[in-house]
């Protein structure tokens, strides 16, 4: 592809500044940190000197720009798609171009493989199409840098150095108040508006902090109007901004994707929210599958399909809205045929083939395919009735799991103390020890206080220190590879406490989780060979203890005082 034929291509790391656009206008200002000119083509990732070609790291999205002056008509609705080929293997990865304001489309690539990739564009616009080049994929440079979600069986699992080489994933977000705000315009509310950016690197700090990779935000109608809730907060179902995506709202919202990225972690979306609150699709004037939803889901997955590192979910409290499994399948579906990367979409409460997780509804009572006991899960026996009735793909309960929620209730709830400390501490472990079910921890905020009160000295919501830390020790823990994707619960291993056990397949690697006691007895019947044993105390500060190494056969294991304990035995290098 020479200058001549492609003079109108602007080459872009997404690692560079991002632009910041002016709606209305569409006033593009790009920050370039490294520019090379080739003839009328710029070059802003500073690899190579040829334009037609570049060089990527596995999990960093690359970017591309071209200009187009001749379109007519709503600039969302110009299609124009762009196909990436690996040379060696012919792995195709199919994605859009989506309009970026200013005349210009752009259009996006994250390798899953190293080694070259070809790529070509076709549009019925001239001045999109027949566009080609070459990216050759490198490995990635931080190992912390993960790459896409999928599942082996009803396990999460995290594309490590490549598509091929998988390690499962314990599911785990957490919510501080990026979801009530919704409903009270706060100026918390990180996606309420674009000064607000400042607040992403706070919040992940605080999600850290509280002892979780995964944050959560909530988008409802922002997607057309940054701070919009509901379609109450447009003029009419003929408002001209429900008809193109708000530009600012998905910079900020791929700014947090990117920032957890990073950083090892990942982003948990709820695209819409309560149909009685008028925060679903089915409430915009050309119905559900209308050409807004329509045109939503084409710009969704053209900007956001690309980017590692979030899994969405439709919306909550769905079995209000019509049509509700159907449509919210036909939603999952659209947008993974249209993204050209996998990710795990969900709607809360249904079980469908398009859904890449099954997602609990938690109150029990309801029509729902999915969904737990009354205000459950009650004990570690129902999630592992869960993990092993779906099998074939994994699962979260997407109720969140709040600190002492059941005791600050206003109605009389059996069990209150459920999620005391305690509760809350052994849940976290009991999920992942069923075999890797999700969850989602966090709290309301301070001004949604009919389930409250929510602040940071109140009795409910907000983790105390102890917790906070706790759940930091059960995250180190599991970052490690420990949740091998062939490891399943066989609780017959633990003998004389309350406690329970996962083993692989070649029965050379196992962890136990027990409450409540200062020795255990385990069986290693079936180990082929002496391995080494690992105590942590799940309750305070993330420590190793080295007690030795064991053969097969049962042992009893000492272990100095009493508390919840976890222990592993084998060697969990990661893979």
């Amino acid at each position: 592809m020479s200058a001549g034929t492609f003079s109108n291509l602007i080459s872009e790391s997404h690692n560079s500044k991002r632009p910041t656009r002016c709606r209305g206008t569409c006033t593009v200002m790009i920050f370039l940190l490294t520019c090379q000119l080739w003839g009328n083509i710029t070059v802003t990732n500073g690899y190579g000197m040829d334009p037609t070609h570049r060089e990527a790291l596995m999990w960093r999205c690359e970017e591309w720009s071209v200009e187009n002056t001749s379109w007519s008509g709503n600039p969302f609705d110009v299609i124009a798609s762009v196909t990436f080929v690996h040379s060696s293997t012919g792995e195709q990865r199919t994605t859009h171009m989506f309009y970026a304001g200013d005349n210009q489309w752009k259009f996006r690539f994250t390798g899953t493989r190293t080694g070259a990739w070809r790529f070509s564009t076709s549009s019925d616009d001239t001045e999109l199409h027949g566009h080609t080049g070459t990216v050759t994929v490198k490995p990635r440079a931080n190992p912390q840098v993960k790459g896409f979600l999928t599942h082996v069986g009803n396990k999460y699992a995290i594309m490590e150095e490549d598509i091929d080489h998988l390690q499962g994933y314990v599911y785990q977000v957490f919510m501080n108040q990026q979801d009530y705000e919704q409903q009270y315009r706060h100026s918390s509310r990180i996606l309420g508006d674009a000064s607000r950016t400042h607040l992403i690197s706070e919040y992940w700090k605080n999600t850290q902090e509280n002892g979780f990779d995964i944050y959560f935000f909530a988008v409802f109608y922002s997607w057309f109007r940054m701070g919009a809730l509901s379609i109450d907060d447009f003029h009419s179902g003929a408002d001209p901004d429900l008809d193109q995506p708000d530009l600012v709202l998905f910079d900020t919202l791929e700014r947090a994707i990117k920032h957890a990225h990073e950083r090892g972690g990942r982003t948990h979306i709820w695209a819409w929210g309560d149909n009685d609150r008028k925060q679903t699709p089915n409430h915009l004037a050309d119905g559900f599958r209308g050409k807004n939803h329509r045109r939503l889901i084409r710009y969704m997955a053209a900007r956001l399909g690309p980017l590692p590192g979030w899994s969405m979910n439709f919306g909550f409290d769905t079995i209000e809205m019509p049509n509700a499994e159907i449509d919210a399948a036909w939603w999952a579906k659209e947008m993974s045929r249209a993204m050209g990367w996998p990710h795990i979409l969900t709607s809360r409460g249904w079980h469908n083939e398009h859904f890449g997780a099954g997602s609990y509804a938690g109150f029990g009572g309801n029509p729902y395919d999915l969904e737990t006991t009354d205000k459950g899960p009650a004990n570690y026996d129902e999630i592992r009735q869960h993990m092993e009735t779906h099998t074939d793909k994994p699962s979260i309960y997407e109720e969140r799991h709040t600190y002492n929620r059941w005791q600050c209730w206003p109605g009389k709830v059996s069990e209150p103390d459920r999620l005391n400390e305690a509760g809350c501490r052994r849940l976290i472990w009991w999920e992942a020890m069923a075999g890797g079910m999700g969850g989602f921890f966090g709290h309301f905020s301070a001004r949604f206080n009919r389930y409250g009160p929510f602040h940071p000295e109140g009795a409910c919501g907000y983790h105390p220190e102890s917790l906070m830390r706790a759940f930091r020790t059960h995250r180190d823990f599991w970052r490690n590879g420990r949740l091998r994707l062939d490891m399943s619960p066989d609780n017959t291993r633990v003998c004389d406490a309350e406690g329970y056990c996962l083993v692989d397949i070649d029965k050379t690697h196992f962890v136990f989780f027990f409450e409540g006691t200062d020795s255990v007895t385990v069986d290693l019947s079936g180990m082929p060979a002496s391995q080494p044993v690992i105590a942590v105390d799940t309750k305070p500060d993330y420590k190793e203890i080295d007690k030795g190494k064991l053969m097969a056969g049962v042992h009893t294991i000492h272990l100095g005082r009493t508390s919840d304990w976890v222990l592993t035995i084998g060697d969990f290098v990661a893979p």
